[in-house]
């Protein structure tokens, strides 16, 4: 039989261990009440009987608090960063993987040249240049423009009109190239060029061309039709008659090369000039180039070339 003394003895015991303090806080079993809990784990010291629950434990520990804390004040900077982060990440990515030029070529006329002849065009010119930047690649930039004249839309127009058919012509976006043009010109980086002779002599009354008694002597030009001084009639070069891709230019289609330009002093003059040199080097390669030992020319091409010897005497005694 308990002791009534005994029993009320450990009932104080016990009311003590778990009693309510002053403030009507709940004490444990040390005399430590929900305050003192809530007051230790604030400076980072966890106390609490384990419960199991680790994510209650995870949020309660000192470096959850200090990254809730943390993105409570700084969230914003946080997210600016990481944009501008994420941003100059994808740039330099691109720079990295871009694929380096070695030469700039140009072709502006009246023929549309889709996508994929863009790229056979490009094919055949690698086939007449070497990487002559050393990165294992030859890379060709190559810009395209549908630029028609005043006469030509005039003679395109009246074809129409003889064959029954309706013409169509984006004024705007004709007005638009011809501007990208001399955009191209005066500050871009196309040096060879592959153009309409309308828009070769605007360039050459302009002194942008080079002549071609700077690049070849007379032998060499024999059996190629010039334009004068400055120009090469595509269509007359071996190069234009052996590849497909690039005789669906125009026959007319003037081929030149720029000087140097005057925007070298603002690019590094001594790095321009290397550049020249490799389109230079190119652009002999395209005018001497010869068919491939058994080839035999196709008869559409069998055509009479007009004697420019005239124009040669004049070009090479002067």
């Amino acid at each position: 039989m308990n002791n009534p003394a005994e029993g009320g003895e450990d009932e104080n015991k016990d009311e003590e261990r778990t009693g309510i303090d002053g403030a009507g806080h709940k004490e444990n079993n040390a005399g430590r009440t929900e305050r003192d809990y809530e007051k230790l784990e604030f400076k980072g010291i966890r106390m609490r009987p384990d419960s199991g629950d680790d994510e209650g434990s995870f949020r309660n520990s000192k470096i959850y608090k200090w990254l809730d804390n943390f993105w409570y004040h700084h969230k914003w900077k946080v997210i600016v960063i990481s944009f501008f982060a994420v941003i100059i990440g994808i740039c330099a990515y691109q720079y990295a993987s871009r694929e380096v030029p070695d030469v700039y070529v140009m072709y502006a006329g009246p023929e549309y040249l889709s996508s994929g002849a863009t790229s056979r065009l490009k094919e055949s010119l690698r086939t007449v240049m070497e990487d002559y930047n050393g990165d294992g690649e030859t890379g060709i930039t190559m810009v395209t423009l549908v630029c028609v004249s005043d006469d030509e839309i005039e003679e395109m127009k009246a074809e129409a009109i003889a064959n029954s058919e309706e013409f169509y012509l984006d004024v705007s976006a004709n007005s638009q190239n011809i501007k990208q043009f001399s955009m191209e010109i005066f500050a871009g980086e196309s040096v060879i060029c592959l153009l309409d002779p309308w828009l070769y002599e605007d360039v050459r009354d302009a002194g942008g061309f080079m002549e071609m008694s700077e690049l070849f002597t007379e032998e060499e030009l024999e059996g190629v039709e010039l334009y004068d001084e400055c120009g090469i009639y595509l269509s007359s070069t071996k190069f234009y008659k052996y590849y497909s891709s690039v005789s669906v230019l125009p026959e007319d289609t003037v081929l030149c090369i720029r000087k140097i330009s005057t925007m070298s002093v603002f690019k590094g003059k001594a790095k321009y000039e290397k550049l020249h040199e490799y389109h230079v080097s190119m652009f002999q390669s395209m005018v001497l180039f010869d068919y491939p030992e058994g080839y035999e020319l196709p008869e559409s091409f069998m055509t009479e070339v007009e004697d420019t010897l005239s124009l040669k005497r004049k070009l090479f005694t002067s």
